[in-house]
């Protein structure tokens, strides 16, 4: 049926050219874009999902940049230290240098001071954007201080739950710091360290005595009458107030004389034949004594010059003395009165007595801090090893202080005492007796006897829980003075050294994971874009096929919705 009122035809018609009008316009869309999802409307979840995924991209982005800027802190750090380290090698060779003999060691001094200031030009010198991780300023102490970091980012991440993260990676400045306000850098002192403790670290006592005994000079060569002699009395292992045994009437006369040399002139010619007639004279009357001429003193026979008297140590008394006294002469010519061959002479030497000691000479104060502890084994008279210990509540129960401190060798010896109560040794400092030294001595208390019967003692093995400290800055290094042995600061810059080249070695395994991370942070934008373009990227080849069809359709439903108006026009020709 054909209408005026209703035109199926256009109807369709006009339909059709809209859908197709729809169509054309999102292709057109897609072509200006270059999207196929452009808005929520296109496709809720993958417009939603696209969104996201670029603004964690940007975020990628900000982190490559900081990435960058820590892979830039990190390369001054790095070649800063690497600097630090040269200089560190050259400072060495100069102390190296500075053990032989004959050279001024002023003119080294001078080129270690241009290098310590060199080192610390450096130092100031490695910042960048204002960061200096090699001078640090911490106003402790690096070993008080419980952290010191900072930071760089390193990744920005989503996990499954939907939230995000930014993550960096911790640099422990106290491990590459050089200078520190608070001190602890590499090239400064350590906190706490005992240095040599005063001297006792080389401590290694292995200590004995021997038989009391007197040396006298030959006086002679004497001849002897029949009516010639020499009388003596003599004072053995008389101890305290032990008052020994006491021999008297012992006489050298001519038959003595030639019974002990196997002769019949009476001569004694030398210190030998004197050692020879004593020995006669103290085994005739049961005297404990032995009589030497001593080797060290010439070799043996007729030049020997001297003689030694000493005992034997059998008189059942805890002393090992032996005294020469009362002594008295008749010569009938040729000698003076009182000549008895040096008998009647003080002697030249007198050891009674003797109890095994080991002395030590202070260096220098140091301080036992709550962290130090030192130990060192005692062992007397074979007993058992004993091991001693001293810290910081040690030191200040023995001299009464709070500090730890032991600033001389007087402290030394009353804290080395307090702690070796009991074991059998003591420790004196009496200036009087043992002037300049830390005495160690078997205590005659627990071991009454002398000499040769003495309690022996051994003190070794001096060690502490800090194996190792650097008791200098580099800037105090001084090898004009006498305050540390050269190798001693051989031994501390190499200590720095190392420190300083495993710096280096943290901060160049740093700087390769930065650059590694960069580049998987670059890979990973890279993925993220491509992995948008996927649900969002319109197929261009595909849109522009679409397009030209669409196109032609369009042509197709304006001419349809053409042809259907002129059948209204055919009808309004009829009624004319």
């Amino acid at each position: 049926m054909t209408s005026i009122l209703t035109n199926v035809g256009a109807m369709s018609a006009l339909q059709t050219l809209r859908a197709i009008d729809s169509s054309l316009r999102q292709a057109q869309n897609e072509t200006s874009s270059g999207l196929r999802i452009s808005s929520a409307s296109d496709n809720a979840a993958y417009w939603s999902i696209a969104t996201t995924m670029r603004s964690d991209n940007m975020a990628l982005s900000a982190v490559s940049d900081a990435l960058g800027l820590g892979a830039a802190k990190v390369d001054t750090a790095y070649a800063g230290t690497s600097s630090v380290v040269d200089v560190l090698k050259q400072f060495k060779a100069r102390l190296v240098a500075a053990k032989e003999e004959g050279l001024d060691r002023s003119k080294i001094q001078e080129e270690l001071t241009q290098l310590n200031a060199q080192a610390e030009s450096i130092v100031a010198s490695s910042s960048f954007s204002g960061a200096n991780w090699l001078n640090t300023d911490a106003t402790t102490h690096l070993m008080e201080t419980d952290s010191l970091t900072s930071s760089v980012v390193s990744a920005f991440v989503r996990s499954s739950d939907g939230s995000v993260a930014v993550k960096t990676t911790e640099v422990d400045l106290k491990s590459i710091s050089m200078l520190n306000a608070g001190g602890g850098g590499i090239l400064q002192k350590d906190l706490g360290g005992v240095s040599d403790m005063g001297g006792f670290a080389n401590a290694n006592m292995n200590a004995s005595a021997h038989n009391g005994h007197e040396t006298h000079e030959f006086t002679g060569p004497a001849t002897f009458d029949v009516a010639d002699f020499i009388e003596f009395s003599v004072l053995i292992d008389a101890f305290d107030t032990d008052a020994g045994v006491t021999v008297n009437n012992l006489r050298i006369d001519k038959s003595v004389i030639d019974n002990a040399l196997g002769t019949t002139t009476g001569t004694i010619n030398n210190a030998y034949d004197m050692t020879r007639v004593l020995q006669q004279v103290f085994d005739d009357n049961s005297v404990p004594l032995w009589a030497v001429r001593p080797s060290a003193y010439t070799s043996f026979g007729n030049s020997a010059t001297r003689f030694e008297i000493g005992s034997l140590e059998t008189s059942g008394h805890n002393g090992s003395s032996v005294d020469i006294v009362g002594v008295t002469s008749s010569f009938a010519v040729g000698h003076p009165a009182g000549f008895a061959l040096g008998l009647e002479d003080a002697p030249s030497n007198n050891h009674d007595n003797m109890f095994p000691k080991g002395t030590l000479s202070f260096t220098e104060g140091f301080t036992v801090s709550a962290t130090a502890e030192i130990r060192f084994d005692v062992e007397v008279n074979g007993g058992g090893v004993q091991t001693m210990l001293i810290d910081k509540a040690t030191v200040d129960a023995a001299l009464g202080t709070t500090d730890g401190y032991i600033g001389d060798r007087h402290e030394l010896a009353t804290v080395l005492g307090y702690v070796t109560a009991g074991t059998g040794v003591t420790v004196m400092s009496n200036d009087l007796e043992y002037p300049g030294v830390v005495v160690f001595m078997a205590d005659p208390a627990m071991y009454p006897e002398a000499g040769n019967r003495a309690a022996r003692f051994n003190v070794s093995n001096v060690r502490t829980n800090l194996p190792f400290s650097l008791d200098f800055d580099l800037a105090e290094i001084d090898v004009t003075s006498s305050r540390f042995k050269i190798d001693k600061y051989i031994e501390g810059v190499e200590h720095m050294l190392r420190e300083a080249i495993d710096s280096a070695a943290t901060l160049g395994a740093l700087s390769m994971r930065i650059d590694m991370q960069s580049e998987f942070a670059n890979r990973l934008s890279q993925s993220i874009s491509q992995g948008i373009g996927r649900l969002v990227d319109a197929d261009m080849n595909e849109v522009s096929t679409r397009l030209k069809a669409l196109q032609t359709q369009q042509q197709l439903a304006i001419q349809a919705l053409s042809i259907a108006n002129s059948n209204s026009e055919n009808i309004a020709q009829l009624f004319r």
